[in-house]
């Protein structure tokens, strides 16, 4: 018997009653568990076996299929339902974990990412952008992609007027090192954006999410670090795509 916590990704239907679960875990990475019977009405695992579900899992392994037993609900971001916006950015954050993720290698900081995400997104006090941004470009940081954001790549410069940042390699130079290129994934980044970013990437876990962004900078930075996860993941994603049509359709 196997006890953790995890979070429900993504739930699919199993014949009439039952469902597979991709849980991302405390100690064993992204999981696929078995829940069987949950579909029946009256079941006791049925809350626990829904997408966006945090909770303690009981689980048996049989020679590599885990199947679920019972569990307790620790949060199970129900407010997330009644809001299609969050709800969808909700979905590109698992489309994207489901891509990254290891299965039975454990991340905690990348569940602590998307769990403190998930919670700040049902509050509602922070811009839903700048979630968005968080997760992105900290997950890429959380799993192998910090980009380099220290100086420039050449000369070594901490901060200049006029820095580019290069989104698909990761790097950063200043005007004088740039030299002539094409610069269709270089962003310009004046003196705000590169702070909000190096912030992000480089700040402990229990501060990330006080970051203070201007108004003015949220479209800026969230075009950076969106590209950024595409370009390094070499991926685009559906449930990003819904996302950002609800978004430019208000």
């Amino acid at each position: 018997m196997l006890t953790l916590n995890g979070l429900v990704l993504r739930e699919r239907s199993l014949k009439d009653n039952d469902k597979f679960l991709d849980i991302l875990t405390d100690t064993h990475g992204l999981i696929e568990v078995c829940a069987k019977g949950v579909k029946k009405p009256g079941s006791k695992n049925a809350s626990v076996s829904q997408a966006f579900c945090y909770a303690k899992y009981c689980l048996s392994d049989t020679g590599g299929r885990y199947y679920l037993n019972s569990a307790e609900p620790i949060r199970t971001f129900f407010e997330l339902s009644g809001d299609m916006e969050k709800f969808a950015l909700a979905s590109y954050f698992s489309e994207v974990l489901l891509y990254i993720a290891t299965q039975e290698k454990p991340n905690n900081e990348v569940l602590r990412l998307i769990l403190n995400c998930l919670h700040f997104l049902c509050l509602g006090n922070r811009p839903i952008l700048l979630l968005k941004s968080i997760f992105e470009l900290r997950l890429m940081s959380e799993t192998g992609y910090t980009p380099n954001l220290i100086g420039c790549c050449e000369c070594y410069a901490y901060t200049s007027d006029d820095m580019q940042f290069d989104m698909k390699n990761g790097r950063m130079f200043c005007g004088h090192c740039i030299g002539p290129r094409d610069l269709a994934d270089y962003y310009p980044l004046d003196v705000n954006l590169l702070h909000y970013l190096r912030y992000i990437a480089l700040t402990d876990m229990e501060r990330l999410f006080s970051i203070k962004v201007r108004k003015e900078y949220l479209g800026n930075l969230n075009e950076i670090t969106e590209r950024y996860c595409e370009l390094r993941l070499e991926k685009q994603f559906n449930t990003l795509n819904f996302f950002k049509e609800l978004i430019n359709g208000k």
